[in-house]
């Protein structure tokens, strides 16, 4: 399986060489209790040490991939190899784009299927690479039993008649802003009213009255600002909206702007970043004492940058658990396809 190679070195090692290993019994055809190279030549084949390669077996003890016998060695468990669940990223340029995002989801993921010992695993898989063989999945990508898209709906509308007619049940991970409860395929989703909700019950409880809805450049901006505005008028907050192409090199209109709102409510966490360093660094004034900002997803910067910034968590490395619980259950059992929220989570920070 071709696999991105900067993803591949954002895993630890010693999960490299769990993944290494399955390789090499797939590779020289290893059947049950054939034994394995000694963990001295493993150490030096895959340049890792004795301690990582201990780690990485002892993993694979536990999914029952491998067992051990004292003064023997090594050898293939009787039981057959996991399935294998390919993570579908939105994007080819996922490592530049939304990186924190997918590598939080996959390894809640990989973390659900070590630790509950399900029949399947996640796989990382090139966004090229796949959607080049979509019509033969199975057949370059062996022991695949599913298949997860990352966020991005129109991926899975592209190949979801090709993935059908090879019977490979298909779930989506991202917002709900698309045909409720499709009939096939399943669906854990960002429930974009709550996450309007939230943030509107936030600013009530702040006593803000007036927000300025501030859009980035993603899509998904038009579809937040809606559900936000919905929720605001619930709470008889006046809202106007914004785009940051037009603020960010007007300082006289984004000086006004501090003047009238309370809080930037930002539909991307990006943005946020943006905005607050524009107001500290450039405006030299401070947030929250002359506004608050908000926005959406916990990206690494969004919990390091100073002040540190409120946002609605996706948490996606829960839901990756989630979805890995869930769609293996399904594909065990062959039940009619689900469609759930996901976990959500106002983290208040001292951006408000």
């Amino acid at each position: 399986m071709q696999m991105d190679r900067k993803l591949w070195e954002q895993l630890p090692v010693y999960r490299q060489l769990e993944n290494e290993v399955k390789r090499y019994i797939a590779e020289h055809h290893l059947k049950r209790h054939d034994r394995l190279p000694p963990e001295s030549l493993l150490a030096a084949e895959y340049g890792a040490s004795i301690g990582t390669v201990r780690k990485a077996l002892n993993n694979l003890v536990a999914e029952n991939i491998i067992y051990r016998r004292r003064g023997q060695g090594t050898f293939v468990s009787p039981r057959s190899r996991k399935g294998r669940i390919l993570v579908v990223p939105g994007h080819a340029d996922i490592i530049n784009n939304y990186y924190e995002d997918y590598a939080a989801f996959l390894f809640g993921a990989l973390a659900e299927a070590n630790s509950a010992d399900l029949p399947c695993e996640p796989a990382i898989v090139d966004y090229d690479d796949f959607m080049r063989n979509i019509d033969d999945v199975k057949m370059i990508y062996p022991e695949t039993a599913g298949v997860i898209f990352f966020r991005n709906h129109n991926n899975l509308l592209k190949t979801e008649k090709s993935l059908t007619r090879q019977g490979l049940p298909i779930l989506f991970y991202g917002p709900n802003l698309y045909k409720e409860n499709p009939e096939h395929y399943s669906a854990v989703y960002h429930n974009e009213s709550i996450v309007a909700t939230l943030l509107a019950d936030f600013y009530a409880e702040r006593g803000f009255r007036n927000v300025l809805i501030l859009l980035g450049s993603h899509d998904i901006g038009s579809w937040r600002l809606r559900k936000l505005r919905d929720a605001l008028a619930g709470k008889n907050i006046f809202c106007a909206d914004e785009t940051w192409e037009n603020l960010k090199n007007d300082d006289r209109k984004f000086r006004s702007i501090l003047s009238r709102f309370d809080v930037i409510s930002c539909v991307q966490t990006e943005t946020s970043i943006k905005v607050i360093q524009k107001i500290e660094r450039e405006l030299h004034l401070r947030v929250p004492d002359v506004i608050a900002v908000t926005g959406v997803d916990n990206l690494p910067a969004a919990r390091s940058m100073k002040p540190s910034l409120t946002v609605v968590d996706l948490c996606n490395r829960e839901n990756g658990q989630l979805c890995m619980r869930k769609f293996c259950q399904l594909i065990a059992s062959g039940d009619r396809n689900f469609h759930i929220n996901g976990k959500l989570e106002l983290i208040r920070r001292e951006s408000c």
